[in-house]
């Protein structure tokens, strides 16, 4: 997985993209998956619409961390996923969070983004969702952050590199 990152990253073209034009088509690949979950997405782009990043990462983030929060769904209740941007001290950020089962922060925090890492019992779970997201957020220089508590979801924080 390392190596096939690595050659990826040497054709990561970097490009304006529309947030909202990304996640449509990301939507449309998985319409049935949000469809059948019964999943309420929230969704403002309002503050920042566009972002300078490589189009299939993007894709891919919005992909993983949508997928994530439906898998990792709190059992009693339809998930939750609200997905906003915006601009902090003219740092560009997309915030993805969730009210799925979290994750006890203070045991997985130096392992959330590793390969293969899995803090729930889930048989889908092959922990490498995170791990491609880490990657592909911070091969083009940007850094990702999580704040998460058990039973009350995740909040993903992308800072995207100007």
């Amino acid at each position: 997985v390392d190596e096939l990152i690595r050659k990826d990253e040497l054709n990561a073209s970097i490009e304006e993209l529309s947030l909202q034009e990304s996640l449509n088509e990301v939507t449309f690949s998985i319409h049935s998956l949000l469809q059948n979950s019964k999943v309420i997405v929230n969704i403002d782009f309002s503050e920042l619409d566009t972002i300078n990043f490589n189009k299939e990462y993007l894709k891919s983030i919005f992909l993983n961390l949508i997928t994530n929060s439906i898998k990792y769904a709190k059992p009693d209740c339809s998930p939750i996923i609200s997905i906003s941007s915006k601009n902090v001290n003219g740092t560009n950020q997309l915030i993805f969070s969730d009210n799925g089962l979290g994750f006890n922060m203070d045991k997985v925090k130096n392992k959330i983004f590793g390969l293969h890492q899995k803090f729930h019992n889930h048989v889908d779970s092959n922990g490498i969702g995170l791990y491609l997201v880490y990657n592909h957020v911070t091969s083009l220089g940007g850094k990702i952050e999580v704040d998460s508590k058990i039973n009350e979801g995740a909040t993903f924080t992308i800072s995207f590199k100007n």
